[in-house]
């Protein structure tokens, strides 16, 4: 693990100089209306786990030193079309593709979009990795559809926005084989006043004829544990599920405040239903004189651009914050459990391309047979994100 991720710490270092010093635009071909741009984005962790009982995380869970992500974002538009392609490298002999979509745009305000895109259902998940709050999602997670592929249309306006569509699964995997699923999404701005924001927003799914066996779970709060301190049994194919998801955020000066709480209906063939619930609560807060800005149109929060960067006569911008998480599955049985996260998160923004995070995270079972179980993680990352 460690070789892998020295030398990508290493080109980190040595592009990173480059980019700030250029301005930071990326590879671009052509005018406003018609071109083609390149955009690199390299993320690379380091962490270590401990658990209660020990063999709860096995040996290769207890340290972490690898590329988590290594992607080309390819961008393009011809008039009222455009689309963005990503190849991802972070996985040894194998090319992931995180999306590949195709957009029209007839108006301003409408966009429909065909291929693989983010589910329009979760703000966490639109939100994306390149501007996330934290390292890593919340519990309830595990409740929202995946990146799949699908056909939405987009609308946005100034205060609020409207997005639905129709899709299939993950174009890595099987993206026709495994059923059909619906997703919409609103927001609302209720207070709007120059770069501060309150966001409401509202999402609905459904997912029919899996044809997969699938289960809910619970994780340890950062990627490189892949143990589930809580999960449901497996609901075997013909399965189906709907489930709601109701978010609040705002954006107020330095602090920055998000927040979702989730429902979701599973049930497969063969067994009853079980409807599990969770949500999360997170609050930032700059040191620094800086400001999350958001982005009505698409009812998220943008990437941030440090007031004075390093370099330009200013440290940057650093921000500190926290979130608890909470996933119940007992619902399911004597079997399932519930779930709390304690998560603590200090982020480092030298430039607008590049990030340095330190986040820690006790996780524990709160309920069910695996009561008191828990694992501590640290998780530190730097990424150059163009």
């Amino acid at each position: 693990m460690v070789s892998r991720y020295v030398p990508g710490l290493a080109l980190l270092l040595a592009v990173a100089p480059a980019a700030a010093e250029e301005g930071a635009d990326p590879l671009r071909f052509g005018n406003e209306d018609r071109f083609v741009a390149f955009s690199p984005f390299l993320q690379l962790d380091g962490g270590w786990a401990s658990s209660h009982p020990r063999d709860l995380l096995g040996d290769d869970e207890r340290r972490e030193g690898s590329v988590r992500r290594a992607r080309i974002y390819t961008d393009f538009g011809y008039d009222d079309f455009g689309g963005r392609l990503v190849l991802d490298f972070a996985t040894p002999g194998r090319v992931e593709v995180p999306y590949a979509f195709i957009d029209y745009a007839p108006s301003d305000a409408v966009t429909l979009r065909a291929g693989q895109q983010d589910v329009t259902y979760s703000f966490q998940e639109l939100q994306g990795s390149r501007s996330a709050l934290f390292a890593e999602d919340a519990l309830v997670e595990t409740l929202s559809p995946a990146d799949a592929v699908g056909a939405a249309a987009l609308y946005g306006a100034d205060r609020w926005s409207l997005s639905g569509g129709v899709f299939g699964s993950d174009i890595n995997r099987q993206p026709f084989d495994d059923g059909i699923g619906l997703a919409a999404r609103a927001t609302y701005a209720p207070y709007l006043e120059g770069d501060d924001a309150v966001h409401l927003g509202l999402g609905l799914s459904a997912g029919f004829d899996r044809q997969e066996a699938f289960s809910l779970s619970g994780g340890a709060g950062v990627d490189f544990v892949s143990a589930s301190l809580v999960s449901t049994d497996d609901f075997e194919p013909k399965g189906k599920t709907q489930g709601a998801n109701l978010e609040l955020a705002a954006t107020l000066g330095r602090f920055t405040l998000q927040s979702q709480y989730m429902v979701q209906h599973a049930e497969g063939f063969g067994r009853r239903g079980t409807t599990a619930h969770g949500g999360y609560l997170g609050a930032l807060v700059f040191l620094t004189p800086d400001h999350r800005a958001y982005d009505a149109k698409s009812g998220i929060f943008e990437q941030i651009e440090p007031r004075r960067g390093l370099g330009e006569g200013g440290f940057g911008a650093l921000e500190i914050g926290g979130r608890f998480d909470y996933l119940d599955l007992t619902d399911d049985g004597p079997d399932a459990g519930a779930e709390f996260a304690a998560t603590a998160i200090a982020n480092w923004y030298p430039t607008d391309q590049l990030r340095f995070t330190a986040t820690h995270v006790h996780s524990r079972t709160v309920d069910g047979p695996d009561d008191g179980e828990r694992v501590n993680a640290t998780l530190l990352r730097a990424a150059f994100i163009y």
